[in-house]
């Protein structure tokens, strides 16, 4: 059995209710983004309780705007969770130059804007389109927590450009999942070959609760086991893209372990 590495977690649904006390958290755990209505308070009251991870979160956006709107995210976010009705995304992804406020607001910083696309690759010309138009700003993509779907190919290969990451939302097996675990190698063998293990996020998508219960270390000890991906390999997708594009190259995640 592979050693599981230490992991950030990139997707997990905060808590509705306030931490009362430090949470118990998984061993190996370095950090979490938080996403939902109470991201943000939630964030605070981790760091309050362990100030040695790393706690982000996420804040929603449903139009394209830049830094100077009233809907546009605080500077503490994280990553940008852009989320736009179909019709209204076909219309935004048709005009490249009007993400330039958004995009610029992005500009050398380490934030993501996730974009949630429809399964598919409808959309994926005109979303390389922008990433391009806009080299120094980040975007997010979650390839596979639609399935099986075709076209997920094409929305992977949007990251081999270089400010494109892909998660594993949606792609761990598991009850209820999506794919099955022979879906899933080849996924993975596609994405390595393809674009790299670099590119890829570990994004659980738990909620709080099921992180805390350790209900998610089952999938991180399979992804390690299924054979597609190297030690070396596995410690980008845990731990160490992440690291990266929180600005912090040495091995400062990793200090917090015993």
């Amino acid at each position: 059995m592979a050693a599981v590495p230490p992991f950030m977690d990139l997707a997990v649904r905060a808590p509705d209710d306030l931490l009362s006390e430090a949470p118990v958290l998984p061993q190996g755990l370095v950090g979490a983004i938080l996403f939902g209505p109470e991201a943000k308070p939630r964030r605070e009251e981790a760091f309050r309780w362990r100030p040695d991870l790393r706690w982000r979160h996420a804040e929603a956006l449903d139009r394209v705007v830049g830094e100077s709107h009233a809907s546009f995210p605080s500077h503490s976010a994280f990553v940008i969770d852009l989320t736009l009705p179909p019709g209204i995304l076909e219309d935004w992804l048709k005009r490249p130059e009007a993400w330039w406020p958004l995009c610029q607001a992005l500009r050398g910083t380490p934030r993501l804007v996730r974009l949630n696309l429809p399964p598919g690759s409808q959309h994926a010309a005109q979303v390389k389109q922008i990433v391009r138009r806009f080299p120094d700003a980040r975007f997010w993509i979650d390839p596979f927590v639609y399935g099986p779907h075709p076209g997920w190919q094409a929305q992977v290969r949007l990251a081999e450009n270089r400010n494109v990451f892909l998660t594993t939302r949606g792609l761990l097996p598991g009850p209820g999942g999506l794919w099955d675990e022979g879906q899933i190698v080849e996924a993975l063998h596609f994405l390595v070959g393809e674009v790299g293990a670099g590119t890829l996020l570990y994004a659980s998508g738990a909620s709080w609760e099921d992180l805390l219960a350790g209900r998610t270390e089952a999938s991180r000890a399979w992804l390690a086991d299924c054979g597609q991906l190297d030690g070396d390999e596995l410690m980008l997708v845990f731990c160490e893209t992440a690291q990266t594009l929180l600005g912090e190259s040495d091995t400062s995640l990793l200090s917090v372990l015993p």
